[in-house]
């Protein structure tokens, strides 16, 4: 079984976190990401963002092909986190964003190496590829609620 892979993608995460902190994510998410989202981002949502992350991605590796579209659904988070929140931004601003190094270089064929770990345990499925897609999505959206809610429900962050 190639259930080993996920652990890997828990450890990229790590590399990819180290990366967003060392390149200054809090100033490229408020001026670009904040812009169109009408919010701004301090690092407490960097922090809070990046430990659930954490737990969600240690949560997948250990369920792993137990429930498989579960045990993908980090895969698909990071898949879609390296497309939509480094790649294509950084295209479009020409300028690399911090995180899109290992959003490239690590998140992508290691995300896609899980699902191929997945096919080739046989334990892949149409619906298992969709759902575990599905569940990423709703993972990564998650992390762009808090700071909207906060901004739309007027409550102070007072340590910002």
């Amino acid at each position: 079984m190639h259930e080993w892979i996920l652990w890997v993608l828990v450890a990229a995460s790590a590399l990819h976190v180290m990366e967003e902190h060392a390149l200054g994510w809090q100033g490229w998410a408020t001026s670009v990401m904040g812009k169109k989202l009408g919010v701004s981002f301090y690092w407490q949502d960097f922090y809070v963002t990046n430990a659930a992350l954490f737990i969600v991605g240690i949560s997948t590796a250990m369920v792993g092909w137990q429930f498989v579209a579960f045990g993908l659904s980090f895969a698909a988070l990071n898949i879609i986190d390296a497309t939509l929140f480094h790649i294509l931004p950084s295209i479009l601003a020409k300028r690399l964003n911090p995180g899109c190094i290992t959003a490239t270089v690590i998140y992508l064929p290691v995300g896609f190496l899980c699902y191929w770990a997945a096919s080739t345990d046989q334990v892949l499925t149409a619906g298992t590829l969709w759902l575990s897609i599905l569940i990423g999505a709703f993972f990564m959206a998650s992390a762009l609620v808090g700071p909207k809610l906060r901004n739309s429900l007027g409550y102070p962050d007072e340590s910002n």
